[in-house]
């Protein structure tokens, strides 16, 4: 008969050896990060709506970005808003024809990636999910009678991929990172004549008719593609800089098309909470 004592000393030596396992497993995992983001930066926007004027409008309006990015051993997620406000303008302008408006744009996105471990083994890990995000560009041109207001808003579903790596510079880990995602559905919104207000009829709904001018499309039709470089270098308290360069464009295949590209740069502080 088996004494209980060596039943006792069987039993601790057991948890003793799944304790070293766990402790030896939450060593190499790495932990849950999160951080709030907040970046100001410029940007380059070159704009083509033909419905409203058949130039090209460019301009370097400021950009400024909020975030909140939440990062596990295995997956990304990332809440981000940014916006656009400045000035765009025609290389023919003159001062009679000034051809400038003013220009807003709000990007509102959420993106969830997950690591993809047989890509993931030598420098570079790389990531796979997608992205939902909601774009709404307005312009205003007090000089255009039938297109004083212009927007177009866009919801689209993209796939998104990511990789990153990390080496050393001036004695700290840095890490470079690149997002890119390409817009599968879309739904658009693109009315025309914006500003023109049907007084004959008072029950008339001003926003309806606008909202009614929309179309589901494929990336036949409305083909884009959203790119992200990013250099993180961190600082005290945990805390990151994060310098950002994006690249994007949009294609619109409408009765009322738009052609549209972007480049932005951007500084921003990354605060873990």
């Amino acid at each position: 008969m088996k004494s209980p004592f060596l039943k006792q000393a069987r039993l601790w030596a057991l948890l003793g050896l799944l304790s070293a396992v766990q402790a030896a497993y939450a060593q190499d995992e790495k932990p849950r990060l999160r951080y709030l983001e907040l970046g100001l930066g410029i940007t380059s926007h070159r704009l083509q709506d033909p419905a409203v004027s058949p130039m090209a409008y460019i301009g370097a309006p400021l950009a400024i970005e909020l975030g909140f990015e939440k990062r596990k051993p295995h997956s990304i997620s990332r809440l981000a808003l940014a916006g656009d406000i400045g000035r765009l303008a025609s290389k023919n302008a003159t001062e009679l024809r000034p051809m400038a408006s003013s220009y807003f744009q709000i990007d509102l996105s959420y993106q969830y990636l997950r690591r993809l471990p047989p890509l993931s083994t030598g420098r570079f890990t790389w990531f796979l999910g997608g992205r939902y995000r909601w774009h709404n560009s307005i312009r205003l041109t007090p000089q255009n009678d039938t297109g004083f207001i212009s927007f177009f808003i866009a919801n689209s579903i993209s796939v998104s991929v990511r990789g990153e790596t990390a080496f050393q510079l001036f004695g700290r880990q840095v890490e470079l990172g690149w997002t890119g995602a390409l817009p599968l559905l879309s739904h658009v919104i693109r009315p025309s004549y914006l500003n023109v207000y049907n007084y004959l009829d008072p029950e008339h709904d001003w926003l309806k008719e606008r909202l009614e001018a929309s179309e589901v499309l494929t990336l036949n039709r409305f083909q884009g593609l959203q790119s992200r470089l990013e250099l993180t270098y961190p600082i005290a308290g945990e805390n990151q800089l994060r310098f950002a360069y994006d690249w994007g464009f949009y294609h619109y295949d409408g009765l009322r098309r738009v052609n549209a590209a972007r480049h932005g740069f951007t500084v921003g502080i990354r605060i873990r909470i």
